[in-house]
């Protein structure tokens, strides 16, 4: 058993997820923490389904179906197959427009303006990305430890001022919220697993990699949504306010850490967009900016929930292609 690799892959996986809504707390308190204690269970479901749907990618991706194209030819009819890789697309796009708003929000912090923040952002997420295929697994290998440090950290220095009381809303919806946080992440973490599950030589390497990135994911859901349920009113950024409660040093080297969190979810963006396209229209990806800017907090709040519905149908094949060729005689 290769430990490396697997580690290798287990933190490309966390730095999937863990990217502009997740280390600046958006993410985690919208899908999680406003449910109130309710939110410890969500964080047990999730952490539960990345485990195994991650594991799921991972194999699928090791035996040969690297393309998420493929994967969904392989299970709907050609027409609906062609619709839905259009989605997949949409998708990615809307998602690298959230990671350049977030670098901007957090680039703010620092006098950069708005325009200026979100063109460094993608800009050096594509010069990142010209690298090798493994450069994605080499960057969160930097990064990801980085992160995860830091978020541990400031969940042990920030004592709660008080706890916020759940919601007033219907107990199960914390289950959905739950599921909905996982399906919009497993949107792009099954297209970036695919791609990887070739490093694998065995099934027992797939899932061991899949079940250590879900505990990281889930260790850090669980010290995030500790802080979170005791700040108020929650801003744009609410970890790194809480890292400048700490100290004003603390708080620059979490804001500077966000930033790096951004460019992991724009690196496992634009590797899939590289795996479909190849590298020469990466620069394409530049058009983006040119699509109007909202505040990255009502990005989160809004178009996450709906992108979570909608990528069901994206990630189900997954499931449904490996349980098709079981049957097969």
């Amino acid at each position: 058993m290769r430990i490396p690799v697997i580690l290798s892959i287990a933190l490309a996986y966390v730095g999937t997820v863990i990217g502009a809504g997740f280390a600046s707390g958006q993410e985690v308190w919208y899908f999680f923490s406003r449910f109130g204690s309710n939110g410890i269970w969500g964080i047990l479901v999730a952490t539960a389904i990345f485990a195994v749907a991650g594991g799921v990618a991972l194999d699928r991706g090791r035996e040969g179906m690297d393309n998420f194209g493929t994967l969904l030819a392989h299970t709907y009819p050609s027409q609906m197959a062609k619709i839905f890789e259009g989605m997949t697309d949409a998708f990615l796009i809307l998602g690298l427009i959230v990671c350049t708003s977030g670098g901007a929000s957090t680039l703010a912090g620092f006098g950069v303006t708005s325009w200026a923040g979100r063109f460094v952002t993608l800009g050096t997420t594509l010069l990142l990305s010209y690298s090798s295929s493994t450069g994605i697994t080499r960057v969160n290998l930097v990064v990801v430890p980085c992160l995860v440090t830091i978020i541990v950290m400031t969940s042990l220095l920030v004592h709660p001022i008080h706890l916020q009381s759940q919601e007033k809303i219907h107990s199960w919806f914390w289950l959905l919220s739950a599921i909905l946080y996982v399906s919009y992440n497993l949107f792009t973490a099954a297209m970036v697993l695919l791609g990887l599950g070739n490093q694998t030589r065995s099934q027992r390497e797939a899932w061991i990699a899949s079940v250590i990135g879900a505990m990281i994911l889930g260790t850090l859901l669980f010290t995030e949504h500790r802080i979170l349920r005791g700040l108020e009113p929650l801003t744009n950024l609410p970890m790194v306010v809480a890292a400048f409660r700490i100290h004003s040093s603390f708080g620059i080297f979490y804001a500077a850490s966000l930033w790096l969190a951004l460019l992991t979810t724009g690196l496992s963006i634009v590797f899939v967009f590289r795996q479909r396209y190849g590298k020469s229209l990466l620069p394409a990806l530049l058009l983006t900016l040119i699509f109007p800017q909202g505040s990255f907090r009502v990005l989160v709040g809004h178009l996450y929930p709906v992108m979570g519905s909608l990528a069901v149908i994206l990630w189900l094949p997954l499931f449904l292609s490996a349980r098709g060729e079981n049957e097969r005689p």
